[in-house]
């Protein structure tokens, strides 16, 4: 009976030692993204208006309802998208006496201009901030956000004859 248990003694540590025996380690990591959209450039040409379309008050400001121009922002391809901020310009674009119109940036700039810029219809639209942000959401693969923009006279002077431009970076957050 003595061999029985030398062998069974024998087999005890061999057992034990096949079942321990390396460990994994597996680690994964990542991010979701947004969707995205492709989004379009605008150049539009406002019509030609006359000076005296302004205000003819020194100290007044109004926009000119002659020189409405509506277009839109329009995204295309919108894979995984529910909606989007849209980042109009940054507070540096504003005219520096009215800051809730675009600066006029023309080379040969009519005096005491500016461009309006309304988000929704020319006669009813909500004005847009240059900095300010305008949150939509959606769910279709385009959308295009309705814009409208107008010449505004701002307080100091009158205006004359010039030229009226302004340009701006639109940085979109999609969610």
């Amino acid at each position: 009976m003595r061999p029985t248990l030398l062998l069974f003694a024998l087999a005890l540590p061999v057992a034990a030692w096949a079942q321990t025996g390396p460990t994994a380690s597996v680690t994964m990591g990542g991010q979701i993204e947004a969707g995205t959209c492709a989004a379009s450039s605008v150049a539009r040409t406002m019509p030609e208006v006359a000076a005296n379309a302004f205000s003819q008050n020194a100290s007044g400001a109004a926009g000119v309802p002659s020189s409405y121009t509506a277009f839109a922002l329009a995204l295309t391809r919108c894979a995984g998208v529910v909606g989007a901020s849209f980042a109009m310009g940054t507070a540096a674009d504003a005219e520096p006496t009215h800051t809730n119109a675009f600066r006029n940036k023309a080379v040969d700039a009519a005096p005491f201009t500016s461009i309006w810029l309304k988000a929704g219809t020319c006669a009813s639209g909500t004005t847009i901030t240059p900095g300010g942000t305008i949150s939509r959401d959606f769910n279709t693969p385009e959308y295009d956000l309705a814009l409208c923009a107008q010449y505004h006279k701002h307080r100091g002077g009158l205006v004359t004859q010039g030229a009226i431009s302004t340009d701006f970076t639109v940085t979109i957050t999609y969610r």
